[in-house]
């Protein structure tokens, strides 16, 4: 094993907790300022594929409410871009919104199907360029804001189509015909979305997660006042309330008063997600009692149970981590390509890649990041029970991506790099709600690259400045890559997000994906949507898209003491979700 982030060291760690146990409080995010790091060493099957879905409602998997041994639970993890306007930010930053505010559909908390939640049924017209959704009635918003109609839903929908708004949810809304030619308001209770073309893809927008979570049912008359209000307290119909914020510390939410209008009955009156940057301090505050529930790596969550603490997992692995690389930009005509780009040059980027790939070893990787709880992902984003899966990417991964440290040298002396004349590579890295793992993951990469000829430099930066970066395809994200956990999410969606030019993935860009997306948007038949979708797979496994990593569950580390269990499906924007479902220890 080679020298990661060593138990000395997190032992170390808890060596001075007594010391910290009074200052260890909230750490303050950094102002957005680049600094170099110095370095010593996103499963149940998809139901995307129909063209009508009709749902019918289910009760509220909720267990008898119980009386906690406190009333605020506070949760502990990395850092965010704070803002209540969730219409400017992309799915890391949803924890803000979660507890307060509800989307159209939901996800089951145990098998992550789509469920009715504001919507109580859905479905589309023969060529899936209609959906209607039909609205449960009598739904009340916080502080007598009314009752929740179509108005709120249009009004919500406006907001993702400004220009304010960079949600991924708005790229997918260009394909919406323009203005208000877009939705038909049918009544109070009934609206229809109209779309240029055909897409299946409405219930995954439209729902709390897996592929959504973006598009959050908002009071028109709260928008109506002006977005000041908004910004203040934001009015929703979750179970929680809005509560306050200190930026650059944490937000809070409160318990509504009365019933919730699903019958929602949470046992903890308050909950406190503070912003902590460090691992380590994450740890810390848990032990020492200052968070209930924090986000930590694995090898922080074996030390934090070896003290007594519990493990809680989402009901099924749905996450997965990769390093995509900057400047893979290989439509025809983009102006944004570089050939001067190492890893992009028609002379050798393709070389440099394999060797990016068969210098690391993947299982090694899954024994120290996730302590064996995880498997080997060969293509990013695509799972053997969504579409598009090819098997012969297992049968082809040895050869093609396979540990071979000798052969991913190789590859690089050809390309004209060596360890005594090595390529620059940085990786721009970040702290991101539950995402431990990319920091782990980057910085054992330079264990492997180092010794095949890639001069590894990490940079500490800011998930909002690395996601500007790539969006924009500026220089910055040009001089290297930036890692990512991504919950899993239909692969047609991903194809949406890496087509040229309306697409926001902005990893891996090229015609084979452009032309593929163009055929998608023209078909509801799922066999022609498969055939497609495995072509873009091929593409990106045959051309050494990135460099995927491995599929895994979510986990967060809890106090026992406090915390009981918490059900959650874990691909909801937020990750964790379902706060009706944390239920407090007795």
């Amino acid at each position: 094993m080679r020298s990661y982030m060593s138990l000395p060291w997190v032992l170390g760690v808890l060596a001075i907790l007594s010391l910290v146990a009074v200052a260890c409080g909230t750490s303050a995010p950094s102002e957005p300022v680049i600094v170099e790091k110095e370095v010593l060493k996103e499963v149940p099957v998809e139901v995307l594929k129909e063209v009508v879905v009709t749902a019918t409602p289910k009760p509220v998997q909720d267990s008898e409410q119980v009386t906690a041994k406190v009333d605020r639970v506070i949760y502990a993890f990395g850092e965010v871009i704070e803002t209540n306007r969730n219409w400017t930010v992309g799915r890391p930053s949803y924890y803000q919104f979660d507890p307060w505010a509800e989307t159209l559909l939901d996800l089951e908390a145990t098998t992550n199907a789509r469920v009715p939640r504001i919507a109580t049924s859905w479905e589309s017209n023969a060529d899936a360029s209609s959906w209607t959704f039909h609205l449960q009635e009598g739904i009340p918003f916080h502080d007598d804001y009314g009752e929740l109609t179509t108005a709120d839903v249009a009004a919500s929908l406006a907001l993702h189509r400004s220009d304010e708004a960079t949600s991924s949810f708005k790229q997918f809304l260009k394909e919406m015909k323009p203005g208000e030619e877009g939705f038909e308001i049918v009544d109070d209770h009934t609206i229809t979305f109209n779309m240029e073309g055909s897409t299946t893809l409405w219930p995954a927008m439209a729902s709390r997660g897996f592929g959504g979570g973006e598009f959050l049912i908002l009071s028109k008359k709260q928008i109506d006042e002006g977005l000041e209000s908004f910004d203040e307290k934001p009015i929703g119909t979750g179970p929680y309330e809005y509560g306050g914020r200190d930026t650059g510390e944490g937000i809070w939410f409160e318990l509504s008063d009365g019933d919730h209008w699903r019958g929602e009955r949470p046992d903890f009156k308050e909950i406190e997600i503070k912003w902590v940057r460090e691992d380590a301090t994450r740890l810390a505050m848990l032990l020492v009692g200052e968070s209930h529930m924090s986000s930590l790596s694995r090898e922080l969550q074996f030390e934090a149970m070896k003290r007594g603490m519990i493990t809680l997992e989402a009901q099924v692995p749905t996450n997965y981590l990769t390093l995509f690389l900057g400047g893979m930009y290989f439509s025809t005509g983009d102006p944004d390509y570089d050939p001067t780009v190492p890893w992009v040059s028609p002379e050798n980027g393709l070389k440099i890649r394999q060797a990016m790939n068969k210098a690391v070893d993947r299982d090694e990787l899954i024994d120290f990041i996730l302590k064996g709880a995880g498997t080997t992902m060969y293509n990013t984003a695509f799972h053997p029970t969504l579409e598009g899966y090819n098997p012969e990417w297992e049968e082809k991964w040895d050869d093609m991506y396979g540990f071979d440290p000798e052969a991913a040298k190789a590859l690089m002396a050809e390309a004209g790099y060596s360890p005594d004349n090595p390529m620059e590579f940085t990786i721009w890295n970040y702290v991101s709600s539950d995402e431990p793992e990319t920091a782990v993951m980057v910085e054992a990469l330079i264990n492997y690259w180092q010794p095949i000829g890639i001069d590894l430099k990490i940079v500490d930066s800011e998930w909002g400045t690395v996601r500007s970066a790539y969006r924009e395809k500026n220089d910055m994200i040009k001089q290297g890559g930036w890692g990512n956990v991504i919950t899993m999410r239909s692969v047609v969606d991903r194809v949406r997000a890496w087509a040229y030019p309306d697409g926001a993935g902005r990893n891996y860009e090229s015609d084979a994906i452009n032309e593929a997306w163009a055929a998608i948007a023209q078909t509801v038949d799922p066999d022609e949507i498969d055939k497609q979708v495995q072509k873009v797979g091929d593409d990106r496994f045959d051309n050494f898209a990135d460099i995927p990593f491995f599929w895994f569950a979510l986990q967060v580390t809890a106090n026992p003491e406090v915390i009981e269990s918490w059900t959650f499906p874990g691909t909801s924007a937020s990750k964790t979700s379902h706060w009706n479902l944390l239920k407090a220890a007795q």
